[in-house]
């Protein structure tokens, strides 16, 4: 158990398609009801084949992810195998659970092994079928979801088994593998092609059927007439097609749910340990080729013309509202909307006085206003809602109340448009402001390249202002390089970088930041008091992976993850290129710097070269606040130099060169200028305050070799010849002009040399 509150982590394919967020949805609904923390791993199908090479070459880099749920950081694990599976064995994903050794695993959708499952059922899959056999549709096609895909199987396997009840053989060229994904409109199209014959198409769920819908459109045909479509799911997808679509009730969320509590349930040890298998049922609407009313046989009708207006409003909003039974029970607005119907119908029957037109207006008013309401339905469906209300009022209205029913109507649809304008406009807005809080990401963490600190702190001071309600940067120590074919391993330990939970912000720094990888869920700066549903993405770019970000959003803003991860991972990506230019420009400027000081210093003595003498002594010769001040050039031989290297060798030659050298620096001060201008020769360069100093330069350096030579115990003298003149500083002129004069002062001291140079 990890901490006071379990964690149930929950595995998946993607967050950004319906069938995720109704999964989700419920999974949420179940862990907020059971008081334990969702752990979401959105990661992708296990090797999947996906048809986009160019730009999902690193999609493999989100099951990293995958690697962080584990015994010590999950009490259980709920997995959708029909969603991460589809693309590999049995055995292959098999494989992959049993590494989660340790932690109570359920799959969803798919069987294996043995760990329990639970499924929706197929079976509504064959009463379509039997539906569409009864609207005389012989030639009926199936598009299912991938070969081997345990649910795409089951619902085949329910489709062959209605046309052989019907006396209709199978015929394989009428089936086409897709992969429960609306990007399957050149399929659709193909299988059409290659059968012209065909006039009805089932599919293996809704999110096919959005592109099923466009393949027979393009053809210049016309869904429920030219060709009939079914579906699976009953998604807010069936409702959001024209015409609304045929389908079967399995509901995505209450699978999500009963997931999520029969994983608590196992974390604590009380599962019966059985498969579970949900019931599906048809939904018929418009797109199998049934008309307004026919659906239900004018069952309808004649509740409404019977008095039993309540039965109608329940059965006309059960078909079309997804989850009706479980909403009705959840949400107050729904049993208004229900009330509304039932009461629009007694009035149309004649039923009620006609006054109560505005009462009940109100209260469809006030609930399309209500926020909870506007969770629910988009604009759009409740038009829908409200049209097929009318529609079914209007069929047992008489001649004296048809008016009242329409004014209602017309009430509610007017108020529906000011919701649409106002949404639209509020909408924008918010789309507008959080596309601007994304970019801004990458500007601020950019702005404050310099200072780590900042930078991961103006990720979350982003975050925040977006729907975002919590967000924790992790990060490892150095980028870790995970290319396609290298298998990936966690590191033990991440970085967390900076948080922030509702309007509390921090970045934190030092050996707090370091924590397990298994503790990302829970920590000393993840909130105890408040159950959490939390999201993990990977942060990364290309083959650099960077660590994960856990945060916290509604479901509807799932897909603003999608583009808030690339631009704190490029943020991330900039700021170290540039933290590595800057180090890289550094060091260049240090070997620089280096090569420069070589360049005019004298390798042996360690003062500066001829090339080092004329700069530096130009430098201060030609300085501005040197002008007009007194100066000194000094010229030395160090005498018998050739004696030396002969008699004793060049290692004693290279010893007097240097020991002259030092006789001449220790003669001036720190700041002057010394050279070795050649094999034996020396100059030097140094501003004079006092330019009675000037003469006694030399004999200051010859006395400092006199006294070196009285104590050394090499068997010759170091002996130097010195020559110096003055220079007044000035920016016109240059120390080369001087070198002449000093030179003839050095040849005028080398004539008076005396003692010998052995000892």
């Amino acid at each position: 158990m990890n901490g006071k509150r379990p964690v149930i982590g929950f595995m998946i394919h993607h967050l950004d398609n319906d069938y995720a967020k109704a999964l989700l949805k419920g999974a949420v609904i179940a862990a907020r009801e059971c008081d334990v923390d969702l752990a979401i791993f959105p990661g992708r199908s296990l090797n999947s084949q996906l048809d986009d090479n160019v730009h999902t070459t690193y999609e493999y880099q989100y099951n990293v992810i995958y690697s962080y749920a584990s015994e010590k950081s999950l009490d259980a694990l709920v997995i959708s195998a029909g969603t991460l599976g589809s693309f590999v064995t049995k055995e292959e994903f098999k494989t992959f659970i049993d590494r989660y050794e340790g932690v109570p695993v359920i799959t969803t959708e798919n069987k294996v092994g043995k760990y329990p499952c639970i499924r929706l059922s197929g079976s509504g899959i064959k009463e379509l079928v039997d539906h569409l056999i009864k609207h005389g549709r012989r030639h009926i096609a199936f598009v299912s979801g991938p070969k081997g895909n345990a649910d795409a199987d089951e619902r085949l396997s329910y489709y062959r088994e209605a046309l052989e009840e019907n006396g209709i053989t199978y015929d394989p060229s009428l089936v086409a593998y897709g992969k429960f994904s609306e990007y399957c409109v050149d399929l659709v199209g193909a299988l059409i092609d290659s059968n012209e014959e065909i006039d009805a198409i089932c599919f293996a769920n809704d999110m096919m059927c959005k592109g099923g819908y466009k393949a027979i459109e393009q053809r210049g045909l016309r869904v429920g007439e030219d060709i009939a479509v079914t579906g699976y799911d009953d998604s807010e997808v069936a409702v959001s097609l024209k015409p609304m679509l045929t389908t079967v009730r399995a509901d995505a969320v209450v699978l999500g749910a009963k997931a999520v509590k029969e994983a608590v349930k196992l974390s604590e040890g009380t599962f019966a340990g059985e498969d579970i298998s949900l019931g599906s049922s048809p939904v018929y609407r418009l797109s199998c080729g049934c008309s307004a009313g026919e659906n239900d046989s004018g069952a309808e009708l004649a509740l409404i013309t019977s008095g039993d207006s309540e039965k109608a409003a329940h059965l006309l909003l059960e078909e079309l509202i997804p989850r009706y039974e479980q909403m009705y029970r959840e949400y107050s607005r729904i049993r208004n909307l229900h009330e509304f119907t039932a009461r629009l119908f007694d009035i149309g029957a004649g039923r009620s006085e006609t006054g109560a037109e505005k009462r009940l207006a109100k209260a469809v008013f006030s609930g399309l206003q209500d926020d909870e309401l506007k969770r629910l339905f988009s604009s759009e469906m409740m038009v829908r809602i409200i049209k097929a209300i009318r529609t079914a009022a209007l069929s047992a209205a008489t001649a004296e109340t048809e008016g009242a029913v329409n004014r209602i109507i017309s009430d509610c649809l007017e108020t529906v448009c000011e919701r649409l304008i106002s949404d639209h406009y509020s909408t924008v807005q918010d789309i507008t402001f959080t596309h601007f809080l994304i970019s801004n990401i990458t500007k601020d963490m950019t702005v404050n390249g310099n200072d780590e600190e900042k930078c991961f702190f103006s990720i979350v001071n982003n975050l925040y202002r977006m729907h975002i309600d919590s967000s924790y940067i992790y990060t490892y120590s150095e980028p870790v390089i995970h290319t396609g074919k290298t298998e990936w391993k966690l590191p033990e330990t991440v970085y967390l970088r900076s948080y922030h939970d509702g309007g509390s912000l921090a970045a934190v720094t030092g050996d707090a930041r370091i924590m397990k990888s298994s503790s990302i869920f829970s920590n000393s700066f993840t909130p105890k008091d408040r159950q959490r549903c939390m999201i993990i993405m990977p942060l990364f770019m290309n083959e650099e992976q960077y660590g994960v970000i856990v945060c916290e959003t509604d479901n509807e803003y799932f897909s603003y993850l999608y583009s808030v991860t690339p631009q704190i991972c490029t943020a991330i990506k900039l700021t170290n290129l540039v933290a590595k230019l800057e180090s890289s420009l550094d060091a260049e400027q240090s070997r620089n710097m280096l090569l420069n000081r070589i360049s005019m210093t004298d390798e042996l003595t360690g003062i500066y070269n001829r090339r080092g003498f004329y700069t530096a002594a130009n430098r201060i010769l030609r300085a501005a606040e040197n002008e007009g001040r007194s100066a000194v050039l000094i010229f030395a031989d160090l005498d018998n130099l050739k004696t030396i290297n002969d008699n004793f060798g060049h290692d004693d030659g290279d010893y007097a060169i240097t020991a002259a050298a030092e006789f001449i620096k220790s003669g001036l001060r720190s700041g002057d200028v010394v050279a070795r201008i050649g094999g034996d020769e020396f100059a030097a360069f140094a501003l004079c305050g006092d330019e009675s100093m000037i003469p006694r330069l030399p004999a200051r350096i010859k006395a400092l070799a006199e006294k070196h030579n009285r104590t050394s115990d090499k068997p010759y003298n170091v002996m130097l010849s010195i020559g110096c003149c003055k220079v007044e500083c000035s920016p016109d002129i240059n120390i080369q002009q001087f070198m002449d004069k000093a030179d003839e002062a050095l040849y005028a001291d080398k004539k008076n040399k005396i003692g010998s140079v052995i000892k």
